[in-house]
């Protein structure tokens, strides 16, 4: 019976942009990749948690702007693992 070996693709820590450009390349031109969703899921998404980019643009709820006391704490920390 014929086997398959599966190769992890070249992915190291610092990402290249070079070889991400080539496997890229290289999966558009040998592979057919699906652009069909699968049986069941929704076309459209409605829900009150979908958001777009306009809806948050300008808003800024979701960061945090540190203290001086949070700053001090985390420096604190740093200190003691180093």
């Amino acid at each position: 019976m014929p086997t398959t070996t599966i190769q992890q693709a070249e992915i190291e820590y610092h990402p290249d942009l070079q070889k991400w450009q080539a496997r890229t390349k290289r999966r558009l031109e040998r592979e057919t990749l699906s652009k069909d969703l699968p049986p069941g899921f929704p076309a459209k998404l409605d829900s009150p948690l979908v958001w777009e980019g306009a809806d948050i643009q300008g808003r800024y709820e979701w960061t945090y702007s540190l203290t001086e006391a949070d700053v001090r704490e985390v420096d604190a920390a740093l200190l003691h693992f180093k």
